[in-house]
């Protein structure tokens, strides 16, 4: 397996918003997770990449216990709903900032990236003149480049308009399966999650009658 998660608990303020949630993924497998919003997805994968605090549970990935390690430790990328990128930087700026191997002045692995990514002319582009997709894939190179043992998803189609997160989302499956990457999807989007996953966990699977709090 990939990813298996046992009996992972987590609280706020007294209230469970994860209890007892196992799941496995197999490896190179696509999992989508559909659910409302606020229904603590966010939660579980913040809690898988290290970002949020657990009460209890086990978070192995490639069969080595990760629970206990600090986010940078796993080896996990995660795309955000909104994209995290450093404005004092271009795009080429911004797609570099993690790659360790930059150094050794081998861009092939990074032009490789850009032009999958379809960013290739963009290199000088101020972040800032971006279109929302244009800016999720800024941010899915970058995370390509640290070479990630697990992709996490929060939802980083929802603010593109339908045509365009259709369009991304099948890019997104494709480079994840070309490269043999297990991920997570979280999305309330039953088309989305038709074009990405493998499987479809609805999340009254994972956690019925769970609190509603993210």
């Amino acid at each position: 397996m990939s990813l298996t998660i046992e009996r992972l608990n987590v609280s706020f303020n007294g209230h469970d918003v994860l209890h007892n949630l196992n799941l496995k993924l197999s490896s190179g497998e696509i999992v989508v997770i559909l659910g409302p919003s606020g229904c603590g997805k966010t939660t579980l994968l913040r809690t898988i990449a290290g970002l949020q605090e657990q009460d209890s549970g086990i978070i192995s990935l490639l069969d080595e216990p990760i629970h206990d390690r600090l986010c940078e430790q796993r080896g996990i990328g995660m795309l955000f709903q909104r994209p995290v990128l450093f404005p004092f930087k271009d795009v080429l700026g911004n797609i570099l900032f993690a790659y360790k191997k930059k150094n050794l002045q081998n861009m092939d692995e990074v032009h490789s990236v850009m032009n999958e990514m379809g960013l290739v002319g963009k290199e000088q582009q101020s972040i800032e003149t971006l279109s929302g997709g244009e800016a999720q894939r800024v941010v899915l190179a970058r995370i390509l480049l640290t070479e990630p043992r697990l992709l996490l998803l929060d939802e980083p189609l929802s603010a593109l308009d339908v045509d365009l997160r259709r369009k991304i989302a099948l890019e997104i499956r494709s480079i994840l399966k070309s490269r043999s990457i297990p991920a997570i999807h979280v999305t309330h989007d039953p088309a989305e999650a038709e074009l990405i996953g493998d499987r479809i966990l609805h999340w009254n699977e994972l956690q019925p009658g769970g609190d509603d709090e993210e």
